[in-house]
């Protein structure tokens, strides 16, 4: 008489429970504090002031909880400058797919970047200083700028030029003299009006004039203007 077969083995399959999903959302929920938290702090005082114990209390979680997370200080401001820049970033990578033009590409660049430094003007001040003082987090940021948003606006340059859109010249030097045109009054604005330099109503009037978005695309303007290049093959 044969054997009978042998009856397939039915594998369990393990469903996470409630407990362990509240757990990790609870999880989430905690670290996703700690870099609100993070970024308010940053805004307010630059990372170079930013303790772990007060951020811990901004948070509202134990200390245990912040190393548990991310384990040291430095790690958790390389997160927090990671996270501050990523939708500059993603924004200006679309640009770069999605305008093929070269003078245009340059102008919608130019125009992300600094509206993105009006708006984030008091963190990219701290950054700055923070650098200058040595924290390692924004010196180490700062060192990776080389492959990142300037990489994009000098291919622009070089591209509107090799198009005869833009004059020739050295595309890093043409980006300087962008940047001090549109993007230097934003910080100086910021300086003075934080810093309380000078009478008030200057401070305020400078200011505005410094982070208007209409503003900063005169400015640029200015800039297309002085080295563009018009169809005659001269300077606009």
């Amino acid at each position: 008489m044969a054997a009978a077969a042998a009856a397939p083995v039915r594998r369990r399959e393990i469903t996470p429970t409630r407990g362990s999903t509240r757990t990790t959302r609870s999880s989430r929920s905690t670290r996703e504090r700690l870099l609100r938290s993070g970024l308010v702090l940053a805004r307010r005082s630059g990372l170079r002031r930013l303790t772990v114990r007060a951020l811990a209390s901004h948070a509202g979680v134990n200390l245990g909880s912040f190393v548990y997370h991310f384990g040291s200080r430095d790690a958790f401001n390389d997160e927090l400058m990671e996270r501050w820049y990523a939708p500059l970033w993603s924004q200006l990578q679309e640009t770069v797919d999605d305008e093929p033009l070269p003078i245009e590409r340059f102008r919608k660049l130019v125009l992300c970047l600094f509206e993105w430094v009006a708006a984030n003007r008091a963190f990219v001040g701290h950054m700055l200083l923070d650098a200058a003082a040595g924290e390692p987090a924004a010196m180490r940021f700062m060192h990776t700028l080389a492959s990142r948003h300037p990489v994009l606006i000098a291919k622009a340059i070089g591209d509107a030029q090799a198009a005869g859109q833009i004059v020739g010249g050295e595309p890093l030097h043409l980006m300087a003299f962008t940047f001090g045109a549109v993007g230097a009054p934003i910080l100086v604005g910021h300086g003075i009006a934080s810093q309380r330099i000078g009478p008030n109503e200057m401070a305020r009037t400078i200011l505005g004039l410094a982070i208007a978005p209409e503003q900063i695309e005169q400015r640029l303007q200015w800039v297309i203007a002085g080295i563009g290049v018009n169809r005659a093959g001269g300077g606009t």
